[in-house]
């Protein structure tokens, strides 16, 4: 049996008696695209397979990792018992995915999932999400941040811009030459089907090949 995969009775008897399968110390999942990339329905896809999985919470999984690390405790305590880690962000604040190399060195054999989109498309639907509040709210904290009342929202979408080629290349960089890393664009479906197939290489059962239909809007892989 591969080291990163649980007997498949003991997945089974789990989701018969409907609970969840919880963390274990290689296999999380974290995912470490941006919001607004099919957070919602990854985090979905894991859950109706029977894996337990914590989505945003409020913005309370991001507040807790982020009082880890300035107090230097391990990243995920206190929130350590699930398998899925998605869309870990205080708007405007704090960004918990960007410590990919630290989650990648205290969870070792964890998988690393980088979802992505259109920029110029992830960038419109920011500075639509919830009527305009998130991006207004972005950009009060980051003219608080830098003490420059002058920004604007025209510097916010290029802020935006850069922040995503900033990531894509860190990432990239980081994990070149490593297997625990999958990047996928959520609006082709062989992408997402290969997604999938890689969740079963690393010993999830997952069925399907597609992520599941999550959010308002009627693509649903676009929404948080």
């Amino acid at each position: 049996m591969p080291t990163l995969a649980w007997p498949w009775a003991i997945g089974r008897t789990l989701r018969q008696q409907g609970h969840p399968i919880r963390a274990n110390a290689s296999r999380r999942i974290f995912l470490i695209g941006h919001n607004k990339c099919g957070t919602r329905s990854f985090n979905k896809l894991l859950n109706k397979n029977g894996y337990s999985s914590i989505h945003y919470d409020k913005g309370r999984l991001a507040k807790r990792i982020q009082a880890n690390f300035i107090f230097s405790r391990p990243l995920l305590d206190g929130v350590d018992q699930y398998c899925g880690y998605t869309d870990m962000e205080l708007c405007g604040e704090f960004y918990a995915y960007r410590l990919f190399p630290l989650l990648d060195l205290q969870y070792p054999g964890s998988c690393f999932i980088y979802n992505t989109r259109d920029v110029s498309r992830w960038v419109d639907s920011r500075f639509n999400h919830r009527n305009g509040k998130y991006a207004r709210t972005y950009l009060k904290r980051m003219q608080r941040a830098f003490e420059d009342s002058s920004l604007t929202m025209d510097d916010l979408r290029q802020h935006w811009h850069e922040a995503w080629q900033r990531h894509d290349a860190d990432l990239r960089s980081y994990f070149a030459g490593k297997n625990n890393f999958f990047a996928f664009d959520i609006t082709v479906p062989q992408e997402q089907a290969a997604l999938c197939r890689f969740l079963r290489r690393r010993g999830y059962r997952i069925r399907g090949n597609a992520l599941p239909h999550s959010g308002a809007r009627p693509s649903p892989i676009e929404n948080r």
